[in-house]
């Protein structure tokens, strides 16, 4: 049984390096396409390993087109206790409640 848990170790470590690796290229990018494509491999790759993405990273990113959520293509609202986020790329409205 140890074998088998430690492969998962080593496993979710490359994962959160690969994670890691694409939030630094989605974080700065040097086109919207670079940044796209990073936002979907992180995902990607969050998924199959089953493996968190930072929160921090996670609100900033738009689960429709992968972009990030910045003061150039994104809307943010507070009404009523939560914080809306309109992406104006895709028209998708993230809702993120108790944190007012």
């Amino acid at each position: 049984m140890g074998r088998g848990n430690s492969r998962n170790n080593i496993r979710r470590r490359h994962a959160i390096a690969g994670i890691e690796s694409m939030a630094r290229l989605w974080s700065y990018p040097e086109s919207e396409e670079i940044a796209h494509n990073a936002g979907t491999t992180l995902i990607a790759i969050a998924r199959r390993n089953r493996v968190r993405i930072p929160r921090g990273m996670r609100s900033r990113i738009c689960r429709t087109c992968k972009k990030p959520l910045n003061s150039t293509n994104s809307k943010t609202r507070i009404k009523k206790k939560s914080v809306r986020v309109s992406c104006l790329d895709c028209g998708r409205v993230h809702r993120y409640y108790g944190g007012v």
